[in-house]
Protein backbone atom coordinates (compact mmCIF):
# COMPACT_ATOMS: atom_id res chain seq x y z
CA UNK A 1 0.00 0.00 0.00
CA UNK A 2 3.13 2.04 0.49
CA UNK A 3 0.98 5.24 1.85
CA UNK A 4 1.81 6.96 5.43
CA UNK A 5 -1.06 6.97 7.75
CA UNK A 6 -1.52 7.46 11.71
CA UNK A 7 -2.10 5.13 13.96
CA UNK A 8 -4.06 6.51 17.36
CA UNK A 9 -5.50 4.07 20.15
CA UNK A 10 -6.41 3.07 24.03
CA UNK A 11 -5.76 -0.33 25.71
CA UNK A 12 -7.33 -1.56 28.95
CA UNK A 13 -6.44 -4.66 31.06
CA UNK A 14 -8.78 -5.87 33.92
CA UNK A 15 -8.02 -8.78 35.79
CA UNK A 16 -9.86 -10.66 38.96
CA UNK A 17 -7.56 -11.83 41.60
CA UNK A 18 -10.44 -14.63 43.13
CA UNK A 19 -11.52 -16.07 39.78
CA UNK A 20 -7.95 -15.59 38.11
CA UNK A 21 -10.36 -13.85 35.30
CA UNK A 22 -8.49 -11.80 32.56
CA UNK A 23 -10.31 -9.46 29.84
CA UNK A 24 -8.01 -7.17 27.34
CA UNK A 25 -9.31 -4.20 25.07
CA UNK A 26 -7.73 -1.83 22.91
CA UNK A 27 -9.33 -0.16 20.60
CA UNK A 28 -8.14 2.25 18.18
CA UNK A 29 -8.48 4.97 14.50
CA UNK A 30 -6.07 4.78 11.85
CA UNK A 31 -5.67 7.63 9.44
CA UNK A 32 -4.07 6.91 5.99
CA UNK A 33 -3.12 9.94 4.00
CA UNK A 34 -2.80 9.54 0.12
CA UNK A 35 0.17 7.56 -1.85
CA UNK A 36 1.69 9.96 -3.62
CA UNK A 37 3.26 7.72 -6.03
CA UNK A 38 -0.30 6.28 -7.48
CA UNK A 39 -2.58 9.03 -6.18
CA UNK A 40 -4.41 6.02 -4.36
CA UNK A 41 -5.83 7.54 -0.84
CA UNK A 42 -7.83 4.09 1.12
CA UNK A 43 -10.14 5.30 3.74
CA UNK A 44 -9.81 5.48 7.50
CA UNK A 45 -10.39 2.73 10.00
CA UNK A 46 -11.48 1.98 13.43
CA UNK A 47 -10.20 -1.23 14.81
CA UNK A 48 -10.91 -2.90 18.38
CA UNK A 49 -8.63 -6.30 19.72
CA UNK A 50 -10.26 -7.96 22.77
CA UNK A 51 -9.04 -10.84 24.57
CA UNK A 52 -10.53 -12.93 27.68
CA UNK A 53 -9.53 -15.84 29.43
CA UNK A 54 -8.47 -17.45 32.53
CA UNK A 55 -5.17 -18.04 34.57
CA UNK A 56 -4.94 -21.76 34.53
CA UNK A 57 -1.67 -22.15 36.51
CA UNK A 58 0.71 -19.53 37.30
CA UNK A 59 1.88 -17.40 34.28
CA UNK A 60 -0.30 -19.54 31.82
CA UNK A 61 -3.94 -17.90 30.29
CA UNK A 62 -5.96 -19.67 28.06
CA UNK A 63 -9.28 -18.05 26.31
CA UNK A 64 -10.68 -16.63 23.54
CA UNK A 65 -9.21 -13.87 21.17
CA UNK A 66 -10.61 -11.34 18.61
CA UNK A 67 -10.65 -8.17 16.34
CA UNK A 68 -13.13 -6.32 14.98
CA UNK A 69 -11.62 -3.49 11.70
CA UNK A 70 -14.31 -0.94 9.88
CA UNK A 71 -12.99 1.22 7.04
CA UNK A 72 -14.95 4.34 8.09
CA UNK A 73 -15.13 6.08 4.52
CA UNK A 74 -14.38 4.66 1.05
CA UNK A 75 -11.09 5.20 -0.68
CA UNK A 76 -10.23 7.89 -2.90
CA UNK A 77 -7.79 9.56 -5.45
CA UNK A 78 -7.36 9.60 -8.97
CA UNK A 79 -5.68 6.36 -8.81
CA UNK A 80 -8.98 4.84 -7.36
CA UNK A 81 -10.09 2.67 -10.41
CA UNK A 82 -12.80 0.54 -8.20
CA UNK A 83 -14.58 3.03 -6.28
CA UNK A 84 -15.15 3.39 -2.21
CA UNK A 85 -14.14 -0.38 -1.83
CA UNK A 86 -15.16 0.15 2.25
CA UNK A 87 -14.21 -2.99 3.89
CA UNK A 88 -15.03 -4.83 7.27
CA UNK A 89 -13.67 -7.91 8.73
CA UNK A 90 -14.59 -9.82 12.45
CA UNK A 91 -12.32 -12.75 13.38
CA UNK A 92 -12.24 -15.09 16.76
CA UNK A 93 -10.50 -18.25 17.70
CA UNK A 94 -8.58 -19.76 20.89
CA UNK A 95 -5.64 -17.19 22.53
CA UNK A 96 -2.69 -18.62 25.24
CA UNK A 97 -0.48 -16.82 27.00
CA UNK A 98 2.47 -17.59 29.13
CA UNK A 99 4.52 -15.06 31.15
CA UNK A 100 7.48 -16.05 33.15
CA UNK A 101 11.12 -14.57 34.27
CA UNK A 102 14.11 -15.08 31.92
CA UNK A 103 17.49 -13.19 33.54
CA UNK A 104 14.96 -11.30 35.68
CA UNK A 105 12.75 -10.09 33.07
CA UNK A 106 9.21 -10.18 32.47
CA UNK A 107 8.67 -12.44 28.84
CA UNK A 108 5.54 -13.02 27.88
CA UNK A 109 4.65 -15.68 24.68
CA UNK A 110 1.61 -15.08 22.95
CA UNK A 111 -0.12 -17.56 20.49
CA UNK A 112 -3.58 -16.66 18.80
CA UNK A 113 -5.71 -17.95 16.51
CA UNK A 114 -8.15 -16.21 14.19
CA UNK A 115 -11.35 -17.40 12.42
CA UNK A 116 -12.40 -14.70 10.09
CA UNK A 117 -16.34 -14.74 9.79
CA UNK A 118 -18.33 -11.63 8.80
CA UNK A 119 -16.40 -9.82 6.13
CA UNK A 120 -16.58 -7.34 3.29
CA UNK A 121 -14.54 -6.39 1.07
CA UNK A 122 -11.01 -7.48 2.40
CA UNK A 123 -8.80 -10.15 2.29
CA UNK A 124 -9.73 -12.92 4.62
CA UNK A 125 -8.99 -16.48 5.77
CA UNK A 126 -7.46 -17.94 9.16
CA UNK A 127 -4.71 -16.44 10.86
CA UNK A 128 -2.59 -17.68 13.45
CA UNK A 129 -0.30 -15.16 15.36
CA UNK A 130 2.76 -16.25 17.84
CA UNK A 131 4.21 -12.93 19.14
CA UNK A 132 7.22 -12.63 22.69
CA UNK A 133 7.27 -9.74 24.52
CA UNK A 134 10.23 -8.33 26.91
CA UNK A 135 9.53 -5.76 29.33
CA UNK A 136 12.91 -3.97 29.94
Amino acid sequence: MHRQGIDTGGAFTWTDKQTKLQVSGTAGFTFNFENPQSNYQSGNEFHFEWAAGFECVSGLVIGLVGYDYWQLNGDSGSGDKVGPFIGSLNAIGPGLSYTTIIDKRPVTFNLRYYHDYDFDNHFHGDTTFGSVTVRF
